[in-house]
């Protein structure tokens, strides 16, 4: 929100604070879904920084963010008191998250191929980088860096999230991690023989686990293809160490034809359901521009799979984003049942399908019977069938009223849409007027015999009703207005009608004509009596559609003048309103959204020297002299133009101070002006309000609303309600906080109830969804599951610890010299003791050499490479002779100790020698790598600078 400045009588920017107060509904520019299974809360994140939260019982909440920008920051929101906790600031493009179920860390990947381990603090709640990373280098490997670095998927290993973690790159390798010894057990992808620099080289677009205890995993591609990798598990197979079974493969375990590759439709979205038995099935969404039956499939995955494919092709009536998997199981320890299947349209609009529904379907396939399509329903706001084409505010009034039921008799409106709505508080009635150009006037009881005839009632409106009186115009109306001192109706209609009636017996006093070259139509009928030449007139003012202003006379229908007032550019007018010297509105009767009596200055307390009327068009504000336009003379007092986008609607409020204008523009931004003057007050912006014209005999999505008070409500369709608030302390909406409750303390799972129970599956050998195939039953290995708090508590000691000492950021550490550099990997000290210098010259390289820099470089990334080769053999030879029978004095022999020493100790004492130095390469072949990097870049810009030097040396010449 910007602030502008303060108008000398009127307005200040101190009485206002405009903010969006409620939303109901579902956001017009939605993104992601994510759900909580716990809390049983569904979020929906936008394109412009918000999140939507849906809860049980119909309870809804919106978090506003400040920043909207993707994938550079980490957000904490307290989602009970709904209030933005902590951001985190990532230096590198965040590409993926996720975090360790029953913990408070998390695993963050960015572009680059680094991840990085958070954790979150919870007092206060905040978020804190911790010293354990997996560097790209070290997850990686020793292969030729590719083009494409960045990670796409980070996926704990179910049943064993404390102790590795499935990372996937775009360019399809998978690697398998081990958390406590930081380092890569297991390497597979396919993409390992393609050419790294193959511009058509398939990349990963989606992933997810297919099997309970992540022994595989389902990868989805941007050509198309699908394929299943067979991933190591520790609860398959002997249990044996992560070092026996390293290894890596280029072939996938199944590859899934559904016609995307065909099609040449990329992969957009994967989710994998455990059912048990058969009814595990696949989602799988595909990312087009163009719905089809193959967009959206559902495929059984079991150990039938290899023989026949069972799937389901979901008709969209548009392309999906985002889908989701909802469960209403409340009982811990029993099967999970998920009851509603969730997409996400790209226009905004949720669909639901009863997800028991779609596993019915494929059950029945197998069974060779012909079952019946699953059909879906569009999520909406809980209206009236037909859409809203109009609205009006009506606030200060004890009696709120509304109806649940409709009406079958005269009071009916034929389904013809409403354009106009009137509402008196004083008579008290309600004028409508449809497309038709039908006006219809509901006279309600008066009280006391009507004390609750504004409450809901399953009597209909009938007993509410006194009267209702039906006159017909011309075209659709536009604008209705009351004199209650003539007793006069005014009604315009969008073909420049302008007509008057008796109120008594609705007798037609006069209509007038008024055309126009632009665009016909009436946009606003204001009765006032002002004093011209000495003598009292009784006038009619109206301001139309192509921003003209004129003045009728009351009685006759005459025009008061030969011409109008026009802007020299006339544009769409949006709201004519006459006001006094202070802004304030002049009416004798209530006008615009139920505006008090006693907060307006009839005519009688202004002078006609004060009189002006504010104009609102698309394009710009005006504020004439009301005596001299009455006259057909133009007479600007104020004027100011819209340039960066046009106005899309206008009304004015009361503050403590004086009158403002709050004007709302196309593209969501806010002004609120003080009146006369039209000096600007603040600047915000409503997000996900995004106004497109409607075409011609058809209505904007948007419908717009105001109380006098300042609050706004904005219904979009049948999607969505905003409720706005201007004025600082305005506090009309809060009744509608207990809405906002999303968050149940109750609910909270103890850390016991958290542990997932023990799940034992039986093995079977035939087909890939079967558990792993073994020789004999009686070795088939049970479920392990893991202690959480036990496992917590050893993550939190791991993640404490520095496991790659090597700092990315610091390039100074290793010093090249002009010999060649003998290195022994026990004298290499990882950490920075000398203070960083200051180099100065051209582009701050001194009297750097770049070929010879670039040669030592060269040369010390060889020897490192060879080194690490000798230490990866020889580390291998190790493992290989610890399986053998080995002498005391062999092992102190081979790392240097004396014979006295326990044997325990110097095995141990050997191993913690091995990892060390391990640790030491790995972070040198890091710092190495980076350092080339560098001497690469300053290559480049010496290039640059000498290139520079020679143009000018030419031009000079």
């Amino acid at each position: 929100m910007q602030p502008g400045g303060n108008s000398p009588e009127g307005l200040k920017a101190s009485d206002v604070d405009p903010r969006v107060v409620f939303h109901q509904g579902i956001p017009s520019v939605g993104a992601k879904f994510a759900y909580d299974p716990i809390q049983k809360i569904l979020a929906l994140s936008t394109k412009d920084g918000r999140i939507k939260l849906y809860g049980k019982d119909n309870a809804q909440a919106m978090l506003d963010s400040s920043e909207n920008l993707p994938s550079k920051f980490l957000q904490v929101w307290d989602i009970e008191k709904k209030l933005l906790s902590d951001v985190y600031v990532a230096k590198a493009e965040i590409t993926s998250f996720a975090v360790i179920q029953h913990s408070l860390y998390m695993y963050i990947g960015h572009f680059n191929g680094n991840i990085s381990v958070l954790k979150l603090d919870q007092d206060p709640l905040h978020i804190v980088k911790t010293k354990y990373t997996i560097p790209f280098s070290a997850s990686y490997g020793n292969s030729e860096v590719p083009d494409d670095t960045t990670v796409m998927h980070i996926l704990p290993q179910p049943a064993a999230e404390s102790k590795r973690v499935l990372i996937i790159f775009r360019n399809g390798q998978i690697i398998l991690w081990d958390i406590q010894e930081s380092r890569t057990i297991f390497r597979t992808g396919g993409n390992i023989l393609q050419p790294l620099h193959n511009s058509e080289t398939k990349k990963v677009t989606s992933a997810c686990w297919s099997c309970p205890f992540g022994s595989k995993v389902v990868v989805g591609y941007n050509n198309g293809e699908i394929f299943i990798w067979s991933i190591p598990s520790l609860n398959i197979g002997n249990g044996s160490s992560a070092s026996e079974y390293y290894s890596s493969q280029s072939t996938p375990l199944l590859k899934l034809n559904l016609g995307y590759k065909s099609e040449k439709i990329s992969i957009g979205s994967i989710k994998w359901l455990y059912a048990g038995g058969k009814a595990s099935r696949l989602y799988v969404m595909g990312a087009s521009d163009y719905a089809s039956s193959n967009l959206l499939q559902v495929v059984l995955l079991n150990e039938h799979t290899e023989s026949r494919t069972i799937k389901l092709g979901l008709l969209l009536s548009e392309c999906c984003v985002d889908m989701e998997i909802i469960s209403t199981s409340t009982e811990q320890g029993k099967q999970h049942k998920q009851d509603s299947f969730l997409l996400l349209g790209k226009s905004g609009h949720v669909y639901l399908y009863d997800d028991t529904s779609i596993e019915r379907y494929l059950l029945q396939c197998q069974s060779k019977s012909t079952p019946s399509l699953p059909k879906d329903v569009i999520a909406k706001l809980p209206l009236a069938d037909s859409n809203i084409t109009t609205s009006k505010f009506i606030s200060n009034n004890s009696n709120v009223f509304y109806s649940e039921d409709e009406s079958e008799n005269d009071f009916s409106l034929s389904g013809i849409p409403l354009t106009t709505l009137y509402f008196d508080i004083s008579s008290p009635l309600l004028v409508t007027g449809d497309q038709n150009g039908t006006v219809r006037i509901f006279r309600f009881k008066p009280e006391p015999y009507a004390t609750n005839i504004f409450s809901g009632s399953k009597k209909g409106i009938d007993h509410i009703i006194q009267s209702v009186k039906i006159v017909k115009i011309n075209g659709a109306v536009t604008s209705v207005n009351i004199d209650h001192s003539s007793t006069r109706l005014a009604v315009g209609s969008d073909q420049g009608h302008v007509s008057v009636f008796n109120m008594d017996g609705l007798t037609l006093s006069y209509q007038k004509h008024i055309a126009s070259e632009i665009a016909a139509g009436i946009t606003s009928l204001q009765f006032l009596t002002c004093s011209l030449h000495g003598f009292d007139k009784n006038i009619l003012a109206v301001g139309t559609k192509d921003s003209s202003v004129l003045a009728l006379d009351n009685e006759t229908g005459n025009t008061m003048s030969t011409g109008t007032v026009q802007p020299k550019k006339p544009s769409k007018a949006l709201f004519v309103q006459v006001v006094d010297g202070q802004g304030e509105q002049l009416t004798g009767s209530v006008t615009k959204d139920g505006f008090d009596l006693n907060e307006v200055h009839n005519i009688e307390n202004a002078t006609t020297k004060q009189l002006s009327i504010l104009l609102c068009s698309e394009k710009a504000l005006y504020v004439y002299s009301l005596v001299h336009a009455i006259q057909g003379v133009k007479k600007v007092l104020h004027k100011k133009k819209f340039h960066s986008s046009s106005c899309c609607w206008a009304s004015t409020f009361y503050g403590p101070s004086g009158v403002g204008l709050v004007l709302l523009f196309t593209d969501g931004r806010v002004e609120l002006r003080s009146l006369p003057e039209l000096s600007l007050i603040v600047e915000t912006s409503i997000r996900g309000f995004n106004y497109s014209p409607p075409k011609s005999k058809s209505f904007s999505d948007w419908q717009i609303c105001s109380s006098s008070k300042g609050d706004i409500v904005l219904v979009n369709g049948d999607q969505e309600i905003l409720a706005v608030s201007v004025l600082v302390q305005r506090s009309i909406f809060r009744i509608l906080d207990s809405v906002n409750c999303i968050y149940t303390k109750e609910m909270m799972l103890s850390q016991e109830e958290l542990i997932p129970a023990a799940v034992i599956h039986k093995e079977k050998k035939k087909g890939i969804f079967s558990s792993f195939s073994v020789s004999k039953e009686k070795h088939v290995p049970p479920m392990e599951t893991e202690d959480s708090r036990e496992s917590i508590r050893e993550l939190s000691v791991i993640f404490s610890k520095e496991n790659f000492p090597c700092d990315a950021d610091d390039n100074d550490n290793l010093t090249i010299g002009e010999d060649e550099v003998e290195l022994n990997i026990d004298d290499i000290d990882l950490d920075d003791h000398v203070e960083k210098r200051k180099d100065h010259g051209i582009l701050g390289l001194g009297a750097i050499n770049k070929k010879k820099l670039t040669g030592k470089f060269n040369a010390l990334k060889g020897r490192l490479k060879e080194m690490k080769g000798n230490i990866q053999k020889t580390s291998v030879k190790e493992e290989q002779q610890e399986e053998q029978p080995a002498t005391v004095d062999q092992i102190k022999k081979r790392y240097g100790f004396s014979s006295s020493s326990n044997e325990t100790s110097v095995a141990k004492m050997a191993e913690s020698k091995l990892q060390e130095n391990l640790k030491k390469l790995q972070g040198i072949n890091l710092r190495t790598t980076e350092m080339q990097d560098t001497a690469k870049s300053f290559s480049s810009m010496a290039n640059q600078v000498l290139r520079t030097a020679e143009q000018q040396q030419d031009k000079r010449s």
